[in-house]
């Protein structure tokens, strides 16, 4: 199993990032590669909520919250998928900063298919691809709480 760690300090108070983070269809509003998120199960939020992200390249996946903790954690595992994947999970932790700001940290564990082949591509390419990917999802949050604007496609970070 693979790891990667990205942070990212939101500029407003968890009470406003958290509710985002929490519901598994808000993605599509402040996620530059969801196009849309459809809601799975009768719960948006909560253990065993699940949605299917459709991305703007025409894939999709599907997800499934297997862990919460005290408005402050969601685990998040994909159970369906196109990509090269035999495993992800996804965990947002938050937490306050010192200025009453939200320091989200989004944690990855992958496993790549096809064994060790899969290792060097999960170290050598895959990485790089979630690294970048993930990175403009945080911005996309920040960007999303802090204007209020729905964040498409075309979003650029800052």
């Amino acid at each position: 199993m693979q790891h990667a760690e990205f942070t990212r300090t939101i500029h407003a108070p968890i009470a406003q990032v958290w509710p985002l983070l929490a519901d598994v269809t808000a993605v599509a509003r402040w996620s530059p590669a969801v196009d849309k998120a459809d809601l799975l199960t009768v719960q948006s939020a909560g253990l065993r909520a699940a949605r299917r992200c459709h991305f703007y390249d025409g894939t999709s996946v599907r997800e499934e919250v297997i862990a919460v903790a005290d408005g402050r954690r969601v685990r998040v595992r994909l159970t369906e998928s196109s990509m090269p994947m035999k495993r992800l999970e996804a965990e947002f932790i938050v937490a306050e900063t010192p200025e009453g700001h939200t320091k989200v940290t989004m944690a990855l564990d992958y496993e790549v298919k096809w064994g060790l082949l899969g290792k060097l591509m999960g170290a050598m390419m895959v990485r790089g691809q979630l690294v970048k990917m993930e990175t403009r999802a945080l911005a996309g949050l920040n960007h999303y709480v802090t204007t209020g604007a729905v964040v498409g496609k075309d979003f650029v970070v800052a």
